[in-house]
C-alpha cells in the first residue's frame, strides 16, 4: 500500500534493476509492435535463463506495476515525458506490454500486486487497473478483496464493473454468488457487468433471478443469454419473444440460447417443449430469425438455421444458400431441407430465378436432399449442371441426381459417364443408384432402361468404357460379365483395371474367373493386383494355383493383392506358401498379410512360428502376430501375449491387449491388472481395463454390467 494512501506509481523504479532488464522495459514505450514484443520475449527470457535474486525481481514486478498504472510516469518513459508522440498515445501500448509480462509470470506476480492494491482507493484508476490484473492471474483467495470492491456501493463504478469482470475470470460458487448478488444492484450498467461475468464464469443462474433483467433494454441480452444455460423448460417461454425484438443481438442470443437449452432438454426427454413452441411462432418472427441466418458467428447462423428448421421456415432455404461454403452450415442446411419435407421443394424453385453463379453447387446438394418427390423443374437444373464446365460444380448435381434422380436422367448420366476425372466417376456412382431404384421399384426387378441404353457395344477406350466398369461392378450384372472379360485385352490401362475390379463384383459362376486368372499375367502391377483383389471376392477354388504363382511377382503390390486374396479364399493348401512368405519376403505389407493367413491355422508349428514373430524388430509384424493368435487355444499363447504388455510401443501394447480379451482366457486376468497399473499411455489403460472388465464377467457372470475401471467407463 502506498503511504499517502491509493494505488499509484512508486517512482521512476530504475533503481536495483540490471541494465539489461531496464533497457528491454523503456524498449516497451517503442512505436513499432514488432520491437515490443521482441522487449517482452527478451525480459522472460532473463528471468528464465539467469534467475534474479529477490530483490531484483522485486524491483521489476514493482516496475511493471508502475508502467500499467501510469506508464508515462514510469521508467518506460523516463527523459521522455515530453514528446509529442509519447503524450498523445498515453503509453497505452506501453502499459499492454506490461500487463503481458505480469500476466504471464501468474502467481509469481500477485503478492506484489497486492501489496500495491489500497482498499480504500476506491476512486482510482490505478485502483481498477490492479483489479483487472487479479482477474487475469488471482484465484480462489482473491475473492474475498474483489467482492469487497464489488459490494462498495461508494466505489468508483468502473471498479465495482472490473470487480465483476475479474470475478467472471476466476470463477467458482462464491465469485457466482457475489456476481448474483450484484444483479440486484441499481445501477443496469452494474448488473450488465454481473451477467457478462456470470456468463464467462459458466453459470447457471436461477430463471427467476433473470426474468427481471428482460424488462430492460440494456440487461436483456446477457439475461437472454444466461438463460440458455439454465437447463430449465420455465426458460422457454421467456426467450421465444426475444425471437421478434428489435435488438438484432437480443435476437442472436436468443436464439443461440434456445439451440442450446433444447440440446440440454433433449437429455431428459424434454426437447419438445421447445420444438412446440417454435413451431408456433409467426411469420414476422420467422423473418427476424431467418435474419440472423446470415449473422458472422458462425454458432447464431447454426443456431438460426435450426430454429428455421424447427418453425418450418421455407423462406430460409434462400438465406442459406450463401453461406453453405462452410462445413457445419452445410450439414446444417441439409437437416433444414429434409425437415422441410415438401415445403422445401418450392422454397428451392423460388430461388431459380435469382439464383447467383456462385451459389450453384449448395443448390444442388440441398436438392439432393430433399425427401420425397422432387419438383421436376429442379431434376432439370440438376440435368443442365450435368453440363457445368466447372467439375465440383458437375460432380454436386451427379451426387444430388443419386439421390432424387429417375428414369429421365440415365441418359444424361451416361453422357456425363463420359467426361474425364472426378465429374465422371461420380456420373458413374449416380446412374447405378438410379438403376438400382428403377429395378427396385419394378415388380420382378431387371435393368431395361440400363441395358437399352449401354447396349451390346462398349468403347474399348476412355473415362465411357472406364466408367461404364463401374456401374456394372457396383450393380452386379451377370449378363455384363462377356463385355467386361473383353475389357481386360483393352489397350487403355484404366480400363482394364476397372474392368478387373468389376468382375470381382458379379458374383456366382461365370467365364470372368478364368479371364481374371489370365490378367495375372498383364504387364501392368496395377492390373495384376486388381485381378488379385477381384478373385479373393469371387473365391472360386480354381483360382488358388494361379494366385500362388502371383505370390512371386516382383511388385510387392501385387505379391500383397495375391496373399490378401488367398487369406480370403482359405484354403489349407496355402499355408506352407505363407510361412514362406513369412521367412523369406522383404515387404513388410505382403509379411503382414501372410501372417493373417496363419490366423485361420491351428497347427502347433504355426503358433510357435507366430510366438517367434511376437519378438520382431518391425513393429507392424509383431502387431499382426498378436492379432493372429486369437484364434490359438494354447494357453502358451496367451503366454506370448501378455509379454508384449511390456513392449515399447503403445500400439503394440493396445493390440495384445485387445487380442487377450477377445480370447477370453481368464488366467490373463492377474497380469492384466498388474499391467494395467503400471501402464502411462490412457489408451491402452482404457483397452486394459476393457479387458479385465470382460475376464471378470467371464469369471463372475453377476459382474456384468458393473465395470469397475473409469478407464472403461469413459470408452
Amino acid at each position: 500500500m502506498s503511504a499517502k494512501g491509493g494505488t499509484k506509481v512508486t517512482g521512476r523504479g530504475s533503481a536495483g534493476l540490471p541494465p539489461r532488464l531496464l533497457d528491454c522495459i523503456r524498449r516497451f514505450g517503442d512505436e513499432g509492435w514488432r520491437e515490443r514484443k521482441q522487449a517482452v520475449e527478451e525480459v522472460l527470457m532473463v528471468l528464465a535463463t539467469e534467475q534474479p535474486d529477490g530483490p531484483t525481481f522485486a524491483a521489476l514486478i514493482d516496475t511493471l506495476i508502475d508502467g500499467v498504472i501510469d506508464p508515462l510516469d514510469s521508467a518506460i518513459y523516463e527523459g521522455r515525458e515530453h514528446e509529442t508522440k509519447v503524450v498523445a498515445g498515453g503509453g497505452v501500448s506501453a502499459r499492454a506490454a506490461c500487463q503481458d509480462v505480469l500476466i504471464q509470470l501468474g502467481r509469481a506476480s500477485l503478492p506484489k500486486v497486492l501489496q500495491r492494491l489500497d482498499p480504500d482507493d476506491t476512486r482510482s484508476s490505478g485502483t481498477r487497473l490492479m483489479v483487472d490484473m487479479i482477474g487475469q492471474i488471482g484465484g480462489e483467495s482473491e475473492i474475498g478483496i474483489l467482492t469487497g470492491f464489488l459490494r462498495d456501493a461508494s466505489a468508483d463504478e468502473n471498479l465495482r464493473a472490473s470487480a465483476a469482470a475479474a470475478l467472471g475470470e476466476i470463477g467458482g460458487p462464491r465469485a457466482i454468488a457475489a456476481l448474483e448478488q450484484l444483479l440486484a444492484d441499481d445501477s443496469e450498467m452494474l448488473q450488465l457487468y454481473a451477467l457478462d461475468a456470470l456468463r464467462a464464469a459458466s453459470a447457471a443462474v436461477p430463471v427467476d433471478r433473470l426474468a427481471p433483467l428482460l424488462g430492460h433494454a440494456v440487461t436483456r441480452k446477457g439475461a437472454a443469454a444466461l438463460l440458455g444455460v439454465t437447463s430449465s423448460p420455465d426458460a422457454v417461454p421467456l426467450l421465444i419473444p426475444l425471437l421478434g425484438d428489435d435488438m438484432r443481438g437480443v435476437r442472436a442470443a436468443a436464439i443461440e440460447g434456445i439451440a442450446r437449452l433444447r440440446v440440454a432438454l433433449a437429455d431428459r426427454d424434454l426437447s419438445d417443449i421447445v420444438d412446440d413452441a417454435v413451431a408456433n411462432i409467426d411469420d414476422e418472427t420467422k423473418a427476424k430469425v431467418r435474419e440472423l441466418i446470415g449473422h458472422r458467428e458462425r454458432d447464431v447462423s447454426i443456431a438460426a438455421i435450426a430454429l428455421a428448421g424447427l418453425a418450418k421456415d421455407a423462406g430460409a432455404v434462400a438465406a442459406v444458400l450463401p453461406r453453405m461454403e462452410d462445413p457445419m452450415v452445410y450439414e446444417r442446411a441439409l437437416a433444414l431441407v429434409e425437415r422441410l419435407g415438401t415445403a422445401a421443394n418450392d422454397a428451392l424453385v423460388e430461388v431459380l430465378d435469382s439464383l447467383e453463379v456462385a451459389s450453384r453447387e449448395a443448390l444442388y446438394r440441398l436438392i439432393g436432399a430433399l425427401p420425397g418427390e422432387v419438383d421436376q423443374r429442379l431434376i432439370n437444373l440438376l440435368l443442365e449442371g450435368l453440363e457445368d464446365p466447372l467439375e465440383t460444380v458437375a460432380a454436386a448435381a451427379c451426387d444430388a441426381l443419386r439421390r432424387v434422380g429417375g428414369r429421365s436422367a440415365m441418359a444424361p448420366l451416361y453422357r456425363g459417364c463420359g467426361r474425364q476425372g472426378p465429374v465422371g466417376e461420380h456420373a458413374a456412382e449416380a446412374l447405378a443408384a438410379v438403376a438400382e431404384r428403377m429395378a427396385s421399384a419394378r415388380p420382378g426387378g431387371g435393368h431395361d432402361e440400363l441395358l437399352l441404353l449401354i447396349g451390346g457395344s462398349w468403347p474399348h477406350a476412355g473415362a465411357l468404357a472406364r466408367n461404364l466398369c463401374r456401374v456394372v461392378g457396383r450393380l452386379g450384372l451377370l449378363e455384363f460379365v462377356p463385355p467386361l472379360v473383353s475389357m481386360l485385352g483393352s489397350s487403355d490401362l484404366g480400363v482394364r483395371v476397372a474392368a478387373a475390379l468389376a468382375l470381382g463384383n458379379v458374383a456366382g459362376d461365370h467365364e470372368g474367373v478364368g479371364a481374371l486368372c489370365f490378367s495375372l499375367a498383364d504387364e501392368d502391377p496395377q492390373v495384376r493386383a486388381a485381378a488379385c483383389r477381384s478373385l479373393g471376392q469371387l473365391a472360386d477354388t480354381q483360382s488358388v494355383h494361379p494366385l500362388l504363382a502371383a505370390t512371386s511377382d516382383p511388385v510387392a503390390l501385387v505379391r500383397a493383392a495375391a496373399v490378401q486374396a488367398l487369406v480370403a479364399i482359405g484354403n489349407p493348401i496355402t499355408l506352407a506358401r505363407m510361412r514362406e512368405i513369412i521367412l523369406d519376403d522383404n515387404s513388410t505389407n505382403v509379411v503382414v498379410h501372410a501372417i493373417a493367413g496363419l490366423g485361420h491355422s491351428t497347427q502347433n508349428q504355426d503358433l510357435t512360428l507366430l510366438m517367434s514373430l511376437c519378438a520382431s524388430q518391425d513393429h507392424e509384424v509383431v502387431k499382426a502376430a498378436a492379432r493372429a493368435l486369437k484364434q490359438y487355444p494354447a494357453h502358451r499363447a496367451t503366454a506370448a501375449l501378455l509379454g508384449l504388455l511390456s513392449h515399447e510401443r503403445w500400439d503394440v501394447r493396445w493390440a495384445a491387449a485387445e487380442v487377450l480379451s477377445e480370447r477370453g482366457d481368464v488366467t490373463a486376468l492377474g497380469p492384466l491388472e498388474r499391467a494395467r497399473k503400471l501402464e502411462q499411455d490412457a489408451l491402452v489403460r482404457q483397452i486394459l481395463g476393457q479387458a479385465i472388465d470382460r475376464l471378470r464377467v467371464l469369471l463372475d457372470p453377476s459382474a456384468a454390467g458393473a465395470p469397475e475401471h473409469e478407464d472403461s467407463k469413459k470408452a
